[in-house]
């Protein structure tokens, strides 16, 4: 058992869970990383950026969904073990009832020519807020210019000359993570 001594401001339990219930319930066709960021970072500041980006590459190297990991990383660092229960029972029961639920809806629906659009849009307003969650993250990295090269060299050998993302990650986080040792 955890000592919650050690967690002095840690937002309750029951929060955690309402905003992972919140957001897993809210959000569909992607983006979830974005609305993670908003409701953790942005809105209730219960970790800051850097932390948010220290669990997100951690939650995107471990086996599994990234934001299932993302959540229990986040919960963890917030409450211990029983934060990272809190928010992934809160981030994956709302969702469970309602894809049964819209499945039923959609089955009902499916003569109808705005289901498509309707989907659609909801998938372009995730996007939006990945970009967003994008945006913040390259301006954090403007803080240390060279990390910026490294983000660049990534995307340029994986989007242009397509390799593979196992072994561009196995060289470009060695290098990463040396570079911003030597500059502590």
């Amino acid at each position: 058992m955890s000592d919650l001594s050690a967690f002095p401001s840690a937002p309750r339990l029951r929060s955690l869970f309402m905003l992972c219930f919140k957001i897993g319930i809210l959000s569909f066709g992607g983006g979830l990383t974005g609305w993670l960021y908003q409701g953790f970072v942005l809105h209730n500041r219960w970790i800051d950026e850097d932390e948010f980006a220290s669990s997100l590459a951690i939650s995107q190297m471990l086996p599994g969904a990234n934001v299932v990991n993302l959540v229990i990383c986040m919960g963890e660092q917030l409450r211990g073990p029983f934060g990272a229960i809190a928010c992934v029972l809160g981030f994956l029961v709302g969702p469970f009832f309602a894809v049964i639920a819209f499945c039923q809806v959609f089955d009902a629906l499916a003569q109808f020519a705005l289901l498509p659009a309707i989907s659609d849009g909801v998938a372009f307003a995730a996007m939006g807020l990945l970009v967003v969650m994008c945006v913040h993250g390259v301006r954090r990295a403007m803080r240390f210019p060279p990390s910026v090269g490294i983000v660049a060299m990534t995307a340029v050998l994986i989007g242009l000359f397509q390799l593979p993302l196992i072994p561009v990650a196995l060289i470009m986080a060695p290098v990463s993570v040396a570079m911003v040792w030597r500059r502590t």
